[in-house]
């Protein structure tokens, strides 16, 4: 049987001169662990389209801040590090996989990205309660249609912005307990958002949870 394709986004690197375009080898892991071909989807393709026809499913990672001006703000310095490329890209691939109803699971930034490309909108700066905190983060889920994690689970948080306002026909299925949003699905397609890093957790049972259910709605395509 042919393996299924997970079209992965980059993000971006510069050391001196020279600019690379890079996916963290841990998403990879992840994926290639489930039996996966995986390719990095390239910025400033003119012609992304046909690539993204190729994939099965998609996989929007981590990075820098998305321009508030997608979700009609301005940036007056909170959001960082913005780089129009990656939102391009990641707005590209989030409204392909919504108009084909194909599996998409974002990271972090992708879960944000996610999020503002279907409609909804970011907290630019929620301060440093969430940032660099390895593995004692404790989320609150409830039981919901795809994703069967316990009650209370711990994870890793390294972001600073989250979640204002959910995106139409989505449904967010687990916060921290000062309120902030730490997953979401959508209501009926097979899509999914996850704040903290699951990539960087494999072998615990809520990582193995989002990715083996990641693995499963690309498989039943």
């Amino acid at each position: 049987m042919k393996k299924k394709l997970i079209g992965v986004t980059p993000r971006l690197l510069t050391e001196g001169d020279t600019v690379k375009q890079f996916v963290n080898e841990v998403y990879l892991s992840a994926l290639i662990k489930r039996d996966f071909n995986v390719i990095m989807l390239t910025l400033d393709n003119p012609q992304l389209d046909d690539v993204l026809a190729l994939c099965d499913g998609f996989l929007i990672t981590g990075g820098s801040d998305v321009d508030p001006t997608y979700f009609h703000e301005v940036n007056e310095g909170l959001s960082k590090g913005v780089k129009p490329q990656l939102d391009k890209i990641d707005q590209q691939v989030v409204l392909y996989a919504e108009k084909n109803k194909l599996p998409m699971l974002g990271i972090c930034r992708g879960h944000q990205t996610i999020n503002v490309f279907l409609g909804g909108s970011l907290f630019q700066d929620i301060g440093d309660t969430h940032r660099n905190i390895a593995n004692s983060h404790e989320v609150h889920t409830i039981e919901n249609r795809l994703l069967h994690f316990s009650p209370n689970i711990i994870t890793n948080s390294y972001h600073h912005q989250a979640i204002k306002k959910l995106a139409p026909h989505t449904t967010a299925i687990a916060w921290h307990k000062d309120g902030t949003i730490e997953a979401f699905i959508h209501d009926y397609l097979p899509i999914i958002g996850i704040q903290w890093h699951p990539e960087h957790l494999q072998g615990t049972t809520p990582s193995e949870v989002i990715f083996d259910k990641f693995a499963e709605l690309v498989n039943q395509k």
